[in-house]
């Protein structure tokens, strides 16, 4: 499902401490390069296609719906934030107001099979709490799990960086 295509709202990126050292118009700027949506607090950004630049084989749908992580890391960079902030905008926004989340954790295979699952566990978490504190509703992430290692993105390595990653799965809630 493209969460991202229908709304972008700026009202919920005030939690990203990064982005609050940006000002509005390179907020809407930047969310305009990136997404290509424009919020209505953002009527004097100007008209840009998105700019992302794409430099692995992973499809769009899969860089729009997972999170990436640096190794052994748990933390949010200012693109995961962005794209959260962005996110959490999208399911406010009438079209999603109805739909439910799942974050599943991964991990490359880095490290041993027990401590890969627990820091998978981690990185949801960390997108769960992120997500939380910027929707109307957070009770609609339904669930945060955790893979570990256990399964890679299609044709890739185990070993592959982009295999640390959060993957956000949306469904219509029960």
């Amino acid at each position: 499902m493209r969460l991202f295509g229908y709304v972008c709202l700026l009202a919920a990126i005030g939690f990203c401490s990064p982005v609050l050292a940006m000002s509005e118009s390179e907020i809407c700027a930047q969310i305009m390069r990136e997404y290509g949506v424009r919020a209505d607090q953002c009527a004097d950004a100007p008209d840009a296609q998105p700019q992302r630049v794409v430099t692995t084989e992973l499809s769009a749908d899969i860089l729009e719906s997972h999170i990436f992580f640096a190794k052994g890391g748990t933390a949010l960079d200012g693109d995961a934030r962005l794209q959260l902030a962005a996110l959490a905008a999208v399911l406010n926004a009438a079209p999603m107001q109805t739909a439910c989340l799942r974050l599943i954790g991964h991990s490359d295979t880095s490290g041993g099979a027990n401590a890969n699952q627990a820091l998978a566990l981690k990185r949801a978490e960390v997108v769960a709490a992120s997500l939380r504190a910027s929707m109307a509703d957070g009770s609609r992430i339904k669930e945060v799990i955790s893979m570990g290692e256990s399964q890679p993105l299609d044709s890739l390595p185990g070993s592959s960086p982009l295999n640390r990653r959060v993957e956000i799965r949306a469904k219509t809630c029960p």
